[in-house]
């Protein structure tokens, strides 16, 4: 299953996100949240406008390796290890793996 993520969507926050955990999680910036949202600080339960730069989800099925999902979007293993943050090639079934667009 592959998802592409919208450009911008409602986020419930949680107890134990920052603002920085929200930038890794969904590829923005700490500068978008903020003006998205009029506000710094980040309460769990309140909701928030994230924006995000566009990349594909795929959950990794079995039997999948780094080297096939690469060749079948187009991208390098090391990219995909890097955007990632990948210290090996080992996956597991269901890991999210993200592919991001080439910038314009």
């Amino acid at each position: 299953m592959e998802i592409v993520l919208a450009k911008e969507f409602l986020y419930r926050v949680k107890e134990n996100d920052t603002i920085q955990s929200l930038c890794s999680k969904f590829n923005t910036s700490k500068a978008k949240i903020i003006r998205n949202n009029n506000k710094i600080d980040l309460y769990a339960g309140e909701w928030i406008k994230i924006k995000v730069n566009e990349y594909l989800s795929h959950f990794v099925k079995p039997m999948e390796t780094l080297s096939k999902i690469a060749k079948q979007y187009n991208v390098s293993i090391e990219k995909l290890k890097t955007d990632n943050e990948l210290n090996e090639e080992r996956l597991y079934i269901g890991q999210l793996i993200k592919i991001y667009k080439a910038k314009d």
